[in-house]
Order: C-alpha cells, then sequence, then structure tokens
C-alpha cells in the first residue's frame, strides 16, 4: 500500500499475521504501530486488567485450584483475541489504511486482486485518464 501525500509505502500481507499472534499481547504495539488505534487500546485494556486480576487472584487467598482456573480463563480469553488478531488483523489493517487515504501501489497486480477478493473490497474508482 503507498501513501500518495508521502510516498511511503507498506507491505500487508493476505492471511495469518504471525506479529500480532506473537506480539499483540505486549500492550497493543503491534496495533499503534498499524494505526489500529481502537483495537490497540481494547488489547492495552485487557492486558492491563489481566496483569492486575491475575495479581489481585494470587492475592487473595483463594484456594489454588480457583487461582488456577481463573488464571487459565484469562489466558485462554487472551490467547482467542490473539487468534483471532492473527487472522482478521491484515485485513483490518488495509482497510485502515484505505480508510486513511491510503492507495494500492499495484493497483493491476494479481496480489491486489487477491487481496480484494479476500478482504471483501470493492475495487477502488480509478481516476479518468
Amino acid at each position: 500500500m503507498k501513501n500518495p501525500k508521502t510516498g511511503e509505502l507498506r507491505e500487508v500481507k493476505v492471511g495469518w499475521s504471525w506479529v500480532l499472534f506473537f506480539f499483540a499481547c505486549w500492550f497493543g504495539l503491534p496495533l499503534f504501530l498499524r494505526k489500529l488505534y481502537l483495537l490497540g487500546a481494547v488489547l492495552l485494556c485487557w492486558t492491563l486488567l489481566s496483569f492486575t486480576l491475575n495479581f489481585v487472584i494470587a492475592a487473595s487467598g483463594m484456594h489454588p485450584d480457583d487461582v488456577g482456573l481463573l488464571s487459565f480463563s484469562l489466558f485462554t480469553t487472551t490467547m482467542a483475541f490473539n487468534i483471532w488478531l492473527a487472522i482478521k488483523g491484515n485485513e483490518y489493517t488495509a482497510k485502515n489504511y484505505l480508510d486513511l487515504g491510503w492507495v494500492f501501489a499495484q493497483p493491476d497486480s494479481l496480489e491486489t486482486q487477491y487481496a480484494l477478493t479476500k478482504w471483501k473490497i470493492e475495487p477502488p474508482d480509478r481516476p479518468a485518464a
């Protein structure tokens, strides 16, 4: 994708995002870098809440089985969100860039056509030649 104002290029892959899968749990940093501020804020809040809840649960004097179950529930929820982000993150990134005025660097390429189909995006209007 290309920013027509600055000429900056960003590659947005189709499909699974390993970066989001492994690193989104780091306070949502990859999401903020992709200009997905709302998702980044949600993940940041979830991460802080999860750390806080784990600390409170561990210090509460609850039965160890209950502590394990609650911690496992938090971990499972976090992993489910990371998997969802890994599947949908590149699509959201591309759509966000388009909303911000970016364009496809090679609009006629097979890769772009594949991405448009996969992400269910209508081809952008072409300026009259």
